[in-house]
């Protein structure tokens, strides 16, 4: 197993005494996209390959944003995912995308988690930004500007 796998794998460890995740996929930000490093589910949902900023308005959205971007529930799904019935199919109708943010501050990434509706209330969404920047290092790669 990557090293990357394992610290993602304890982060979510941390992440579940939160609330309760069914799924989860990590990207790694580059210039114009996001490689895909970990799928809990990659039957599922894809742990490779290359997903562009402009075919992904909330990846771009959490990017730009530096903040969690919610979507609860089916139609917001629906809404906003092209493959919102793979993700409700999966027991799913909620996802927290969470950025991932070195010390600086710098966007390194991001998790998509995914859960049912009504699983992220707000503080629950700090709790998990809190985990996620203090994980930064599994997000940093090649194409990262910082070393943590």
């Amino acid at each position: 197993m990557s090293a990357t796998r394992q610290g993602i794998d304890s982060m979510l460890g941390e992440m579940r005494d939160v609330t309760d995740i069914i799924a989860v996929t990590a990207l790694r930000y580059r210039n114009d996209g996001a490689e895909r490093i970990y799928s809990s589910h990659p039957d599922c949902f894809p742990d490779t390959g290359f997903k562009r900023f402009e075919d992904a308005p909330t990846m771009a959205r959490v990017r730009e944003a530096n903040a969690p971007v919610l979507t609860d529930g089916p139609e917001a799904l629906r809404a906003g995912f092209p493959d919102w019935q793979k993700i409700l199919d999966s027991g799913c109708d909620a996802i927290a995308n969470i950025p991932v943010r070195a010390p600086s501050g710098e966007v390194l990434g991001q998790l998509n988690l995914m859960s049912r509706a009504g699983r992220f209330p707000s503080e629950s969404l700090t709790r998990l930004q809190v985990i996620a920047d203090q994980n930064a290092s599994c997000f940093v790669g090649q194409t990262s500007k910082e070393i943590l």
